[in-house]
């Protein structure tokens, strides 16, 4: 897979240098300042806590064939990640915590038409596989003009949000789906990779709360600790008293759920992949909730 994913990165940069240099220079650093300490973007992908996404559909032909059709795999790794950093420009804007400049605006187009066009080799105008990738495309778009106009963020709406938030991850499933002529395998694997989605969200907002309490960037977490918490105490008093307990509890049912769906798509390094995960995270909180457990009480004793 690394090799796939230098392979992919370096197929962008002919394409941008060839076609538009200007802009490759642009692009280029944009895409290094996504990695942390100017390491090199393929990282980006690889971190151990990164949505799998390029994983996802390689572990899925591997559960399906038992080997990988390397070419084929190249282009859904080129494809991904021309994907990924067409959405990523689009959420920076409408964050507007690190917007990209206007200079390197126009790959948005580079990036939108070399994520659809790797696969036109593969799959016919008239293939149903672009069925499943219009309807990503819109689940994803819907999500981002949802996402802007929300104000406080309910159960249901995060459901739904956080599943068309990792939509464009359905796109890599679906080409393999159709490639290896299993198209059953659509419902169980897009369920998965929308609980999958749900349990990095929430992971990433709890994490995040700090940043997004800063920055007034409304999540469900932090929509729960408005609508949880005693009418005196603030946002921060009730993630240390109560927010990260619950959180904490929501994350674990939700890996309980994904350990099963796993169990029954027959997949060993998906099931691999989450335990590990599980694994992190249970030693996390079990880090965390001593140091909890005395800031509340000393937060109790203030008041």
């Amino acid at each position: 897979m690394s090799a796939l994913i230098t392979r992919a990165y370096a197929r962008m940069r002919r394409h941008l240098r060839a076609g538009a240099p200007t802009l490759a220079g642009h692009a280029e650093a944009w895409m290094r300042s996504l990695a942390s300490d100017g390491a090199e973007p393929s990282t980006y992908f690889t971190h151990p806590k990164a949505f799998p996404m390029l994983l996802l559909p390689w572990w899925l032909e591997e559960s399906i064939a038992g080997a990988h059709d390397l070419a084929f795999h190249g282009d859904v790794v080129y494809s991904t990640l021309n994907g990924y950093y067409f959405v990523r420009m689009i959420d920076d804007l409408m964050d507007r915590e690190r917007e990209p400049g206007s200079e390197v605006l126009p790959a948005l187009i580079a990036f939108h038409t070399e994520f659809q066009r790797a696969y036109h080799r593969w799959f016919p105008a008239n293939h149903p596989f672009w069925e499943s990738f219009v309807a990503a495309s819109l689940a994803a778009a819907e999500t981002a003009s949802k996402d802007a106009g929300l104000t406080e963020i309910d159960r249901a709406q995060f459901v739904a949000t956080s599943a068309r938030k990792t939509a464009g991850a359905r796109i890599p499933i679906a080409a393999v789906c159709h490639r290896s002529q299993r198209p059953d395998l659509l419902g169980p694997w897009f369920a998965l990779v929308d609980l999958l989605g749900r349990w990095h969200q929430l992971l990433n907002d709890i994490e995040g709360w700090s940043r997004d309490l800063d920055h007034e960037r409304q999540t469900w977490f932090l929509s729960e600790g408005a609508r949880r918490k005693d009418p005196e105490a603030s946002i921060s008093e009730w993630v240390v008293a109560d927010g990260l307990a619950w959180g904490f509890g929501e994350l674990d049912r939700w890996m309980r759920e994904l350990l099963d769906a796993a169990g029954e798509l027959d997949c060993p390094p998906l099931l691999a992949y989450l335990e590990l995960r599980q694994d992190e995270f249970v030693n996390m909180r079990e880090r965390l909730m001593p140091g909890l457990a005395a800031l509340k009480d000393l937060a109790a004793a203030l008041r």
